[in-house]
């Protein structure tokens, strides 16, 4: 026991001697302070994202890229697209968009993800030449369900909306 305290006492004043020189400061104990910062400096201070946003960003290049094949697989008629770190989703189903179509089909959807649900603002496009018709359709909310043990989707569309 008197070996470790006479240790410790030696180490202290061989830190305060290094350090006499530099600082003449009587309130650190014994002079350990000096080499208790040498010794275990501070943790750096990052600038790295976190865990939960990383996983977010990833999962969110890869819905991009199977969005991307999506569409190119589908001849341009499916698209999607993902904002993790916004928690959107946009999708297009339609007939591909160019100088020799004739007809217009689209349907453009923005899906917005909170509090369990999914909120979706869907808007109908449909033309025949340069008269086309655009419809914004109501909101629609999805929701997880559940009725006598069998999972389903609960889907809330109001029928008559008024806002003030």
């Amino acid at each position: 026991m008197g070996r470790g305290w006479g240790s410790l006492l030696l180490l202290c004043a061989l830190a305060e001697g290094a350090s006499a020189d530099s600082s003449d400061n009587h309130d650190d104990l014994f002079g350990c302070e000096h080499l208790y910062e040498r010794l275990w400096p501070e943790a750096p201070n990052s600038k790295r994202l976190s865990l939960s946003m990383q996983i977010t960003d990833e999962l969110t290049e890869l819905g991009n890229t199977l969005g991307h094949h999506v569409n190119t697989l589908s001849n341009e008629t499916l698209s999607l697209g993902f904002d993790g770190r916004k928690r959107r989703a946009q999708f297009r189903v339609g007939l591909p968009e160019g100088p020799d179509r004739f007809l217009t089909f689209k349907v453009v959807g923005d899906i917005h993800f909170t509090q369990g649900r999914a909120r979706a603002k869907v808007t109908l496009e449909v033309g025949v030449g340069e008269r086309v018709l655009r419809l914004d359709l109501p909101d629609v909310e999805m929701t997880a369900a559940e009725y006598h043990g069998d999972r389903g989707v609960a889907i809330v569309m109001p029928v008559y909306k008024r806002e003030f």
